[in-house]
C-alpha cells in the first residue's frame, strides 16, 4: 500500500508546475516511523539546472564565451585587473601584538623540585635549572614567576635567589618577605639558546642591547621591586643623570628653607620679610619704569586730519660768492 503511494506521489511531482514542486506534499495517514521518513515543507529546495533551453539556455548565462564563460576558470574578489588591490594601497594600521610569550613558572613548582633534591637553593636559580629539572620542557623567550604556592616559602630555610626574564609583583613582595631576591635578565632567543644549551655553542655570544619595549619592561618590574640585570641604553642613562640632578636640587632647596625656618624666630617673621621683600621688588620696579604723566599718542592720521594746521615752509639760505676779476 505505502510503495503505491510512494509512486503516486512521485508521478504527481514529475507532473506538477513548478510552484507546486516548491513544496511537496506531505503523506497523510502514515505512521512517521523510521522505516516511513519525510522533510517538512520546504526544507529542500530543488536545485537550479542550466542549459535546459528557456532563457536558461544556450551560454547558461556564462556570456558569450571568455575567461568567465570557461569551467573552473574566474579570479578572485580582490583581483582589480592588475592595478595594485585595495588592500595593499592602504597603509596597515594597529597595534602589532606582541609574540614574545613567556613561559609560567608558579613558586610551589620551584619549591618542590627543591625537595626533590633536582634544584640547588643555596645558589642562584637560573632558567635553566628550572628547564634541567623538567619544570617546563621548552622555552623560547623567557620565563615569568607567579605567586602561585607562595604561603610554602616558610617550609624552605634558605631564602632564594631566582633569575627569571619577569614576576609578578606579589611574587616578589613574598620572596622579599622570605629574605630572597629576583633577578630580571634580559635575553634574546639566541643568547637564550645559549643558557640553556652551552655545548652547542663553544664561542660564547656578547649580551645584546634591549629595545625600548623591552627596557619599559624591565624599568616596571624595578618599580615592583626586582633587581635588573641588562646593558643600558644611552637615553635610560641620560634619563637617569637628569633625576639625579632633579633630586639635587630639590635637595637644595629644601635644605635652604630649612635654614631659613632656623634663623627666624617664628613664622611670622618669616611672613614679614617676605613682604619687605615684595615691597622692595615692587619699588625698585617703580623707579625702573618711565614717568607715563606727560605722554601723548602721535597725532591722528585720518583723511582731512591736517586742515587746520598751518603749513611752513623750509627757510631758503642764500650763499655769498665773492669772485675776484683782475
Amino acid at each position: 500500500m505505502f510503495q503505491t503511494l510512494q509512486k503516486l506521489r512521485v508521478m504527481c511531482f514529475m507532473f506538477a508546475t513548478i510552484a507546486e514542486r516548491k513544496v511537496p506534499p506531505i503523506p497523510q495517514n502514515i505512521p512517521f516511523t523510521l522505516n516511513n521518513l519525510w522533510d517538512n515543507p520546504g526544507a529542500r529546495k530543488i536545485q537550479k539546472r542550466w542549459g535546459r533551453s528557456g532563457t536558461r539556455g544556450n551560454a547558461c548565462g556564462r556570456g558569450q564565451r571568455g575567461q568567465g564563460a570557461r569551467s573552473g576558470a574566474g579570479v578572485p574578489p580582490k583581483f582589480e585587473g592588475g592595478q595594485t588591490p585595495l588592500t595593499r594601497r592602504l597603509p596597515k594600521w594597529g597595534a602589532k601584538p606582541s609574540l614574545e610569550i613567556y613561559k609560567e613558572v608558579n613558586i610551589c613548582q620551584i619549591i618542590d623540585r627543591i625537595k626533590q633534591g633536582r634544584i640547588d637553593a643555596t645558589q642562584p636559580i637560573q632558567i635553566k635549572d628550572m628547564l634541567e629539572s623538567r619544570i617546563f620542557s621548552k622555552c623560547k623567550y623567557g620565563v615569568k614567576l607567579l605567586a602561585r604556592g607562595a604561603e610554602r616559602l616558610s617550609e624552605l630555610n634558605t631564602p632564594l635567589t631566582i633569575e627569571v626574564s619577569d614576576a609578578s609583583k606579589t611574587a616578589i613582595e613574598a620572596i622579599k618577605k622570605a629574605g630572597g631576591e629576583v633577578k630580571v635578565v634580559y635575553f634574546t632567543p639566541l643568547l637564550l639558546r645559549q643558557h640553556l644549551f652551552p655545548d652547542k655553542y663553544p664561542l660564547e655570544l656578547r649580551p645584546a642591547l634591549p629595545p625600548s619595549r623591552a627596557v619599559e619592561a624591565i624599568q616596571r618590574s624595578e618599580e615592583r621591586g626586582a633587581v635588573a640585570d641588562y646593558i643600558k641604553p644611552k637615553w635610560v642613562i641620560e634619563d637617569e643623570i637628569e633625576k639625579k640632578k632633579l633630586e639635587e636640587m630639590a635637595k637644595l632647596e629644601v635644605d635652604t628653607l630649612k635654614v631659613q625656618l632656623q634663623g627666624a624666630e617664628t613664622v611670622e617673621t618669616a611672613k614679614k620679610e617676605k613682604k619687605k621683600k615684595k615691597q622692595k621688588q615692587q619699588e625698585e620696579k617703580q623707579v625702573s619704569t618711565l614717568d607715563l604723566t606727560n605722554f601723548k599718542y602721535p597725532a591722528t592720521r585720518e583723511p582731512g586730519c591736517g586742515k587746520d594746521k598751518i603749513k611752513q615752509r623750509k627757510p631758503v639760505v642764500y650763499k655769498k660768492i665773492s669772485l675776484n676779476v683782475d
